[in-house]
């Protein structure tokens, strides 16, 4: 597959929704992707839910002077999927991207996430890597404070730079579109009220209608993860178990993604294969296999594979040169 980047880049429309943390994730989230971004031709669609931290008048302050920016103010919380949809229908940009108010993008992150979706029509879902992701998109960071996890993720990303994986499922908290596949998949479910399991819903929708899913390795956002649903840890549980059921019940299905551990473990063993340069194999395969050891199983035969498995990426790792 050639790497050359597109001769023109179209319009990319960046959706974010928020409800509450100003302070702690909007204000930096913004600054981010004002300061880092630079596609030549983007936009900012930012949809708040009902927010009452002074988060709509911040917005409405901010759009006076920012032109790229767009601002809907909904009147109650019409949570994650519903906050999306009405960005989507705010969108002009033929690539679309989903970006959680809890996140933070690095230098080029945009331009990155354009050209697979534009070199491969085959592609309809690509998320970058990240600090906090349920999937096997995390790579392991160790900094305090997003600065220092940003630099870690500017690290891995020239380890990895052009590389990709394909994957079952992709996390929300940051993904990039085309706008014809939302016109063919059809918008987010919001029968998922304010969260959870509408990203692997779409996932599931996407692959169904025949396109892939993929992780640009080359693309590293921060995630603080659990700004909003932090707060309320018993109503989380209860919409975990309430959305699982949904999703199975729709589809048909038992909902049992491979664990991201294993997953993990995958990509090490990959990166070990043969034809990768060992400085970029031994950066990435040490750092997949220290995401997976911080998910051990803790199960007696669980743990026997595993540790198993471990000591085999382990030796191999050792006879790079």
């Amino acid at each position: 597959m050639t790497r050359s980047r597109p001769a023109a880049l179209p319009k990319a429309s960046i959706l974010v929704v928020t409800y509450n943390g100003l302070n702690e994730a909007t204000i930096p989230c913004l600054d981010s992707v004002f300061e880092r971004t630079t596609h030549p031709d983007f936009e900012v669609v930012v949809v708040d839910n009902a927010s009452t931290d002074g988060t709509p008048e911040h917005l409405s302050a901010l759009v006076l002077r920012e032109p790229r920016l767009k601002v809907v103010l909904n009147r109650k919380n019409r949570g994650f999927a519903g906050g999306n949809n009405d960005a989507l229908r705010e969108a002009s940009g033929e690539i679309l991207v989903l970006l959680n108010n809890d996140t933070q993008v690095s230098e080029g992150w945009l331009e990155r996430l354009c050209g697979p979706l534009l070199r491969d029509r085959s592609v309809g879902l690509l998320g970058p890597v990240s600090n906090s992701v349920g999937n096997e998109q995390m790579i392991c960071t160790r900094g305090g404070d997003p600065a220092a996890i940003l630099a870690e993720g500017r690290v891995w990303t020239e380890a990895a730079r052009g590389d990709t994986f394909e994957t079952e499922r992709l996390g929300f908290f940051c993904v990039a579109t085309r706008r014809d596949v939302v016109d063919k998949v059809g918008p987010l479910d919001e029968g998922y009220g304010l969260g959870f399991f509408e990203d692997d819903d779409y996932c599931i929708r996407v692959r169904n209608a025949g396109y892939r899913l993929l992780c640009a390795e080359d693309v590293f956002v921060y995630h603080r993860g659990s700004v909003s649903f932090g707060k309320m840890p018993e109503k989380v549980r209860a919409l975990l178990k309430a959305n699982r059921r949904r999703l199975e019940k729709k589809f048909g299905v038992r909902h049992e993604p491979t664990h991201p551990r294993e997953r993990q473990l995958d990509l090490a063993e990959a990166c070990l294969a043969g034809g990768v340069d060992p400085r970029k194999a031994r950066v990435k395969a040490s750092n997949r296999l220290a995401a997976a050891e911080g998910q051990a199983p803790r199960g007696m035969l669980k743990r026997w594979r595993f540790e198993a498995r471990v000591k085999r990426i382990r030796e191999k790792l050792e006879m790079l040169v």
